[in-house]
């Protein structure tokens, strides 16, 4: 008799979806486990068991994520990530992949599809009541598989499928081989079209809908389709290789994206009004305001109830007794552009320099993503650190400043970066935690509710798995390949102009670009990376479209930032940024933490040796062994 372990509590009151029927599950004896009959002769039983497929989706609301893999982000911790940043992985040596952050853990994903099987294999059986809705729970338990084989197929490629539910003795059914990226890709597709069938077009937040099932589909069209899982030089593993039609994918991912743009409930925000950085607040809104029009498919948190998101204290600054965990590069702040719709070229390779403030005039995801030096942070400091930063909103110090009184010898290694003054509190010299301070100059906020004490307490903040803005982005990539240019920039623009920023064609002017595929394309990739920076994209879109070579071997960039007094000026502490009295020098550096490079490997990641002598029809992924 199969048996399933699970607390009550949790399922029924777990912060990650909204569930309207709770009452009935409060009916619910308070046992912590059931025979596998009793669940799905139980409609609120099997409610909760249904419930509890959505925690097999891995959130990135993390301390390190895919981010500090790519060149937008630094890891200050490392935890493994400095390996995979240096190809040093392999089947024996997992490092990061073998953590519960990553999103395709091979182990957490696969226990979550025989859990979606489960529920799949025995929801027909189900009796009926009005307080449950069977053909949405059958719809939910579909998607959240075809979730987790995305992920699957993302990291790995060609991986097993799985669909039937197997007893533990079964030895032989378990040992599959790795089914096609054709064979997944299909299956994910089956998996959609029954969610797409069975789910309503709306529900309480969190919880999957019609729609999110288009979303997924479009989304994963598009990842067949590009460049990776054609090529035949590099990807060399034959169950890696995508053998159907490209074009198929292309118009799959179009259609399937349109169909969420024209027919789904959601909305862009409009962001189009006041200065650059006012717009920026409300582009951010995107990300932390719950159950705003753009969101398709968030995880909720709610304080005390549930896992919690502590990302505000693993990104924030040290001064505030935060971690500095993930923070942005410099690499990822010449990518925004100006608001004329140019790109930076004065700041762009390491020595590059100049004297004033480098990021005037950006376009306003800058000032929603990236927190700089001088910046109003959005809460006063703690009490230890008032006396070294006095303002209310709490101003970044992510540089040295030079004093007339009270200061310490200061060598910055740069020209003019000599002089007798202190340390900015948000600084790896600086006096609180040093540790955690940034190595790269500036801090995440685009995740970050800054006004909650992060040094106690938790946010609230969702993650967002799905937005509209990647239905918009993922037509106009499919436009482009399918040769359909102007179609393309029509879906580019919308996403732009809610920002109250140049056009497509407008932008692509202004940088010296021609309206043809391939800058087009490049034009795209550019978007897609400063629009969803820090969302989970950059890990998997630089290997689909096969640019990691460049982007993941270059050496990182970092900042620094230092305040020299202007003649007849004198300052002492606390120091507080003032235009007036310093003048702020900037110089591009080498982030020499970790020596970046690129193997052809690491397009995909590592099956565990125990996993292949477990299962020996698994087949390890070139250069992995």
């Amino acid at each position: 008799m199969k048996n399933f372990k699970f607390i009550t509590a949790i399922l029924a009151l777990g912060s990650m979806v909204s569930f309207s029927s709770c009452g009935h599950l409060m009916d619910i004896e308070p046992e912590t486990e059931y025979t596998e009959a009793a669940v799905f002769s139980d409609p609120a039983l099997t409610h909760a068991y249904v419930n509890q497929l959505y925690n097999g989706i891995q959130h990135g609301a993390q301390e390190h994520s895919t981010d500090g893999l790519s060149d937008d982000a630094y890891f200050t911790h490392n935890y493994g990530q400095k390996a995979v940043n240096e190809c040093s992985v392999s089947a024996s040596a997992l490092e990061w992949y073998s953590r519960s952050e990553n999103p395709f853990n091979w182990e957490e994903r696969y226990k979550a599809i025989r859990d979606c099987n489960v529920v799949i294999a025995n929801i027909d059986n189900v009796p009926e009541d009005p307080a449950f809705s069977k053909t949405q729970m059958k719809g939910e338990a579909y998607f959240i598989r075809a979730w987790l084989y995305q992920e699957l197929l993302k990291g790995y490629g060609g991986v097993p499928i799985v669909t039937e539910v197997f007893e533990m003795d079964d030895i032989e059914g378990m040992q599959k081989a790795r089914n096609t990226i054709d064979e997944v890709a299909a299956q994910i597709f089956s998996d959609c079209d029954e969610a797409y069938a069975n789910l309503p077009v709306t529900s309480d937040v969190g919880r999957v809908t019609k729609y999110v099932a288009a979303g997924l589909k479009a989304r994963v069209a598009l990842q067949v389709g590009s460049d990776l899982y054609a090529d035949r030089t590099v990807n060399t593993l034959a169950c890696n290789q995508f053998s159907g039609d490209r074009k198929a994918m292309w118009n799959l991912a179009l259609s399937s994206a349109k169909d969420v743009i024209d027919n789904g409930p959601y909305k862009l925000l409009d962001c189009s009004t006041g200065e650059a950085t006012e717009r920026a607040i409300l582009w951010n809104h995107v990300i932390t305001v719950v159950n705003n029009s753009e969101q398709m498919f968030i995880r909720q948190f709610k304080l005390g109830s549930g896992s919690q998101n502590n990302v505000n204290k693993q990104h924030g600054p040290n001064g505030y007794h935060n971690w500095a965990g993930t923070t942005p590069t410099h690499d990822l702040v010449k990518a925004f552009e100006f608001e004329n719709g140019t790109l930076d070229t004065k700041m762009v390779k390491i020595g590059d320099n100049q004297v004033g403030n480098p990021y005037l005039g950006r376009e306003p995801r800058f000032y929603a993503t990236v927190a700089t030096d001088g910046n109003d942070y959005g809460r006063p400091r703690p009490a230890d650190a008032q006396g070294l930063d006095p303002t209310p909103l709490g101003q970044l110090q992510a540089g040295a400043y030079e004093l007339t009184e009270g200061g310490v010898d200061i060598d910055l290694g740069v020209t003019d970066g000599q002089f007798t003054g202190t340390w900015g509190i948000d600084t790896r010299q600086g006096p609180i935690e040093d540790w955690n301070g940034s190595y790269t100059g500036y801090y995440e906020k685009k995740l970050i509710d800054p006004t909650i004490d992060a040094q106690n307490y938790a946010q609230e903040v969702p993650w967002t798995f799905m937005r509209l803005a990647e239905m918009y982005l993922i037509a106009a990539e499919a436009s482009v390949e399918l040769g359909n240019l102007d179609e393309a920039c029509n879906y580019i623009n919308p996403v732009r102009t809610r920002l109250g920023i140049l056009t497509c064609e407008d932008a692509m002017m202004a940088q010296g670009l021609s309206l043809n595929h391939d800058d087009l394309m490049q034009f795209i990739q550019h978007e897609r990376r400063v629009e969803f920076a820090y969302e989970g994209f950059r890990y998997f879109d630089v290997r689909r479209w096969m640019i990691a070579p460049v982007t993941n071997a270059k050496p990182l960039s970092r900042i620094i930032c230092f305040g020299r007094l202007k003649p007849g000026k004198t300052a002492s502490l606390p120091y507080i940024h003032n235009e007036d009295t310093w003048e702020y020098h900037y110089e591009v550096a080498a982030l020499n933490n970790e020596e970046r490079r690129w193997e052809d490997k690491m397009y995909f990641a590592p099956i565990s040796r125990e996993e292949v002598l477990r299962n020996p029809n698994l087949e390890q992924n070139p250069g992995m062994e």
